[in-house]
């Protein structure tokens, strides 16, 4: 997807617009300038093309606060990383030296921009537009962030300027594999040891990768593309920089993967940020493995077991996906990763005869039968698999409610167990016959 950023200085709009054009309340929106702190990003269709919406904080010129510094660092990531932007400003006020200065950093980017004059709610102020071509931007476009007013028209506008990545024909044949995790985890070593030579920048420094990097190989006759989405084209002077930029690359990549490799830091404890990444690689519904790198660094097997048992608990949420222990730095642990690659992939792409399936269901039931539903008996009838990438099963019911939650574990592990499915999702609906 193309990424389409809004900027602006604080209090223009820019968080009313985001939860406008996304169709619901997401950003926070306050009459305080400043209430933006990180960056807020959601996917947007736009003429049928969809596209990545990034809401970012105000940017307000020279500061010696670090918190606003923090905001203005991760706006300017944004604006690099973007492919599109959305230059916000308030017809109500007009234009402010800090805006002047703006447009001409905008410039320097070499980024397609749109001008847009928000809070355009009545003629009078129809009639500020024109002082804002004096920014010397094109295309401009009035609208009201808070009425909908104009909107169509930019998002139209939008459509026209994003172009929609077409997947190559020779990537069709290749299992897909994107390398995600928090800064500095040694994802570019990952991929120099994977490929076998140094293909990617690897630095001690956060945000070190400045451009995605796709790598393809041919292993026994398997295809398999790489990508290196550490991707930061600007250096952060912050981790927290960094590690926001990580979650929007990290979201762009899955979408066209099959499998995400998810790199961590074996030789730290887990943080939120390494379980936030994970979460995205479960809404995503993609297979994954989960990489422990760094573990040179364990030189115990207390320490080992320690390690391991921290990362379960931290990742007990996506149970399914297997741990490799690796460095990337020894080489150890990597003449496994292409076996697993092709075993979680064969699970994601796993389909099964409905004859079969319910043998293997009417088993399980038979041995554990499902429990009561508000004083009701609930009765598997039987199912049927309606799709893979992930595996999608339907399962047919005399209720209209599905079963409790922890039966529905019950029965996507005996489903993983029997079909010795690992690394990818399965999904199952409850449908009344």
């Amino acid at each position: 997807m193309a990424t389409v950023a809004i900027i602006g200085r604080p209090n223009v709009g820019k968080s009313t617009l985001f939860n406008r054009m996304v169709g619901r309340r997401k950003a926070l929106v306050h009459n305080q300038p400043g209430v933006t702190r990180d960056l807020n990003y959601e996917e947007v269709e736009a003429e049928g093309k969809r596209f990545l919406l990034v809401d970012t904080g105000g940017i307000e010129g020279a500061t010696s606060d670090q918190l606003h510094a923090l905001v203005q660092e991760q706006a300017e990531m944004a604006i690099e990383n973007s492919d599109l932007v959305l230059f916000l400003v308030d017809s109500q006020e007009g234009i402010l030296p800090v805006e002047k200065e703006l447009a001409i950093k905008l410039k320097r980017h070499n980024k397609k921009i749109i001008l847009v004059v928000n809070k355009i709610d009545d003629i009078k102020h129809k009639l500020k537009e024109s002082e804002f071509y004096s920014l010397g931007i094109e295309p401009l476009l009035s609208i009201s962030a808070e009425h909908g007013l104009g909107i169509e028209e930019l998002t139209e506008e939008i459509a026209k300027n994003i172009e929609e990545r077409v997947s190559q024909k020779d990537d069709e044949n290749s299992i897909k594999v994107a390398i995600v995790g928090k800064p500095n985890v040694g994802k570019s070593s990952v991929l120099n040891r994977i490929i076998g030579k140094k293909r990617a920048l690897v630095s001690d420094i956060p945000g070190t990768t400045r451009d995605p990097v796709d790598e393809r190989l041919e292993i026994e006759g398997k295809s398999f593309k790489f990508i290196d989405t550490a991707g930061i084209r600007k250096k952060s002077k912050t981790q927290k920089g960094a590690e926001v930029l990580s979650v929007i690359l990290a979201r762009k990549a899955l979408e066209n993967c099959d499998v995400a490799l998810h790199i961590v830091d074996a030789s730290n404890i887990p943080t939120h940020q390494d379980a936030y990444i994970a979460g995205i690689i479960a809404n995503s519904q993609k297979a994954a493995i989960i990489l422990l790198n760094k573990w040179d660094k364990i030189k115990t097997e207390k320490d080992a077991k320690e390690t391991i048992l921290l990362y379960k608990e931290k990742f007990s949420f996506i149970p399914y996906l297997p741990m490799l222990q690796v460095s990337a730095r020894s080489g150890r642990g990597f003449t496994n990763i292409f076996k697993k690659i092709e075993s979680v992939y064969q699970s994601y792409k796993f389909k099964i005869p409905t004859s079969e399936l319910n043998k293997v269901l009417n088993s399980i039931v038979r041995s554990v039968p499902p429990p009561a539903v508000s004083g009701k008996e609930f009765k598997i009838k039987y199912g049927t698999q309606v799709s893979d990438s992930p595996p999608r099963f339907i399962l047919f019911t005399n209720c209209e409610e599905g079963p409790p939650e922890n039966y529905v574990r019950f029965l996507k592990n005996r489903f993983y167990e029997h079909f010795q499915i690992e690394g990818t999702p399965l999904i199952l609906k409850f449908r009344k016959k």
